[in-house]
């Protein structure tokens, strides 16, 4: 879920905080355009110069990294702006309208908190970083890293706007927000008492580990219940974490540099360029195409308009990389013709919502681009794009095999109608061009003709051409890909960056090595700590978007999974299973949620026909957690494990 858009939508009515807050606004908008248009330049032109060349850039390569981070980092100050950035606002949603102001005041003050010590962190790292030079662009570090004074000063306006609205919107709130800040003004106070008290000492000298793990996650599960925004809350409960053993003056100037590090990958380009392409693709009217194309393959099978949403889904979610793009995108065709020829409606609610996520899991995902750079490379990403492909067509199918099964019941007649030559070559040829991007782009990176990032260049370079071929990209559309990109990019990236403090903390107080003393403590059986971690982010999927879920439970199960023998990529296969069931599950349910509003059945109504494919998912989920050889066939086929 998304934090409210309370920022520009207001009318400020000539007030300065308002203008200022519009202008920065602006500026960063038409900042991360323009980086996002110089990066797509400098990714084609890489692709170009390595094949057509021979010779691509290595100042090209770091002007691209550096671009990256400055991305990923304004991206997040310019969704804190927009009110865009992940939360849980599970308690907001059950509290009275006093309430909601409290909550609200009360996350704008943390995280006007955290923009405070980015901006601290940031004039710090400027300073350290001024006599270190970039090793090719010869750029003094210091300038680079002064993003996150600007990013942490932009936080800070943004929670200043959405205070100012608090007043504006009830003079009383100025009462709760006065209270609110002297009770953590006491809070604060009471802990620095504390540090100072034998028993804090003892805690840290002799049970650091357990310590450290209860602020940690004490820490972050109450700023995800209160609704605080995902990235800062995992920014903040690193930073509690790490404060017990490293005073805040010596912290400050680690925090600037551990969250622009955190983005310092050359592999976290193919995240925003894939971004980019499914959003031109997007544009380019494939749904239509991939739904004849659908209909073609499934029209013979009973319920033939659910099994073509389904194979659609697949197609057109491998191609965008997103579940909520395929839900919406294949959904807003299908619901009106199943409604026409008096489909169950609730059913084909839950056959959209279950079968959106099977693009996750095809590739080219990336979902399996973050889990290998977290993992540090320990699975290959062309590994895990192979791997993932037989799980995906299992998650479709379990959607199919119950679609299946209820129409038969309904008695829903197929489509017997001969198939005509003309016809079928007439669907092949409009959607053969679209299906192309995934042959090139996975072709190409799995006979290493090219990495998995100049794969995203290419997909980028394709999905133009094509939409240039189709007479589809306007000026208009273009500047609307561009944004939708920078949206979910910048959310991603800066999720990313903060996680980096969340990960060294942990690494930091040895907190993996904590639950995997806990975990086999429960069992030393594989195949028991396996079924445990389904249930597990099976749980943790229901509330929480896959991206952040990723980010904090990856690095803590991946050190106990691979200790118990576990491929990584096999285990990468496992977590991004489940988290794909969890996008669907309420009460976060992103992808049920779309569904039902384009449907506009009530969700009560959908959870019925939509457990029976969560059993045959989770059969699924199960064949795939304990047959590795299912998921690793081809990887080991291709020769790249």
């Amino acid at each position: 879920m998304t934090q409210e858009n309370t920022g520009a939508a207001v009318d400020s009515g000539g007030d300065m905080l308002f203008v200022v807050a519009r202008a920065v606004t602006a500026i960063l908008k038409y900042t991360l355009l323009l980086f996002l248009a110089v990066m797509s330049v400098l990714i084609i032109y890489q692709v170009v110069a390595r094949f057509i060349f021979n010779n691509p850039s290595a100042y090209t390569e770091e002007l691209l990294s550096f671009l990256l981070i400055w991305l990923g980092v304004l991206g997040g100050a310019f969704c804190f702006m927009e009110g865009r950035h992940l939360n849980l606002p599970l308690l907001y949603d059950l509290v009275g309208e006093r309430g909601k102001h409290r909550l609200r005041a009360v996350n704008a003050l943390l995280t006007l908190g955290f923009g405070v010590v980015m901006c601290i962190g940031g004039y710090h790292s400027i300073m350290d970083g001024l006599m270190t030079v970039s090793p090719m662009l010869r750029l003094p570090i210091g300038w680079l890293q002064s993003v996150l004074l600007v990013t942490g000063g932009a936080i800070v306006l943004s929670q200043v706007l959405e205070l100012s609205l608090l007043l504006r919107e009830d003079r009383r709130n100025v009462r709760s927000i006065a209270v609110i800040a002297a009770g953590m003004g006491v809070l604060i106070a009471l802990v620095l008492w504390a540090r100072g008290s034998e028993a804090y000492t003892y805690l840290v000298d002799e049970h650091l580990m357990a310590f450290s793990m209860i602020v940690l996650f004490g820490a972050f599960f109450t700023f995800l219940i209160l609704g605080t925004s995902i990235s800062a809350g995992l920014a903040l409960a690193g930073i509690f974490t790490l404060s017990l053993q490293i005073d805040f003056g010596a912290l400050s100037s680690t925090i600037g540099e551990q969250i622009f590090s955190g983005l310092d990958h050359f592999g976290f380009l193919a995240l925003p360029f894939f971004v980019l392409a499914g959003a031109i693709m997007n544009q380019c009217g494939i749904a239509h195409r991939l739904i004849d194309f659908a209909m073609l393959i499934g029209r013979r099978i009973p319920g033939s308009l659910w099994q073509t949403n389904v194979l659609a889904n697949m197609l057109f979610g491998c191609l965008s990389g997103s579940g909520i793009a395929a839900a919406t995108a294949i959904g807003n065709i299908i619901a009106p013709i199943a409604r026409e020829n008096k489909y169950d409606m609730p059913m084909t609610t839950a056959v959209n919502a279950a079968s959106a996520p099977t693009g996750m899991l095809i590739p080219p995902t990336g979902a399996f681009i973050v889990y290998s750079l977290i993992t540090g490379g320990s699975a290959s990403i062309v590994a895990l794009f192979l791997a993932g492909y037989f799980p995906g067509i299992v998650m479709g199918l379990s959607v199919m095999v119950v679609a299946y099964v209820f129409a038969r019941r309904k008695g829903y007649a197929s489509d017997k109608s001969p198939y005509r030559m003309a016809e079928v070559m007439g669907v092949l040829w409009r959607a053969v061009p679209s299906l192309g991007l995934v042959v090139l782009v996975i072709g190409g990176i799995v006979g290493g003709a090219f990495t998995a990032t100049e794969g995203a260049g290419v997909a980028v370079l394709y999905s133009l051409v094509l939409a240039i071929c189709y007479r589809k990209l306007t000026l208009e559309k273009l500047v609307s890909v561009g944004m939708e990109t920078i949206y979910a990019s910048g959310v991603i990236l800066f999720l990313i960056a903060c996680s980096g403090l969340m990960s060294w903390s942990m690494t930091f107080a040895s907190i993996p090595d904590q639950i995997g003393e806990i975990l086999t403590g429960i069992s030393d059986n594989k195949f028991v700590i396996l079924l445990l971690i389904n249930v597990a982010l099976l749980i943790v999927g229901t509330f929480m978007d896959m991206s952040p879920a990723m980010l904090i439970f990856t690095p803590i199960l991946f050190p106990v999974v691979t200790e118990l023998g576990v491929d990584p990529v096999h285990f990468g296969v496992i977590i991004v299973y489940n988290l794909c069931m969890g996008i669907v599950t309420p009460p976060v349910g992103t992808v049920l949620f779309i569904s039902a509003s384009i449907t506009g059945e009530k969700i009560t109504r959908v959870i019925p026909p939509l457990l029976p494919i969560f059993i045959v998912q989770f059969i699924g989920l199960l064949v795939v957690t304990y047959l590795p050889a299912f998921s690793l066939a081809l990887p080991r086929l291709f020769g790249v494990m």
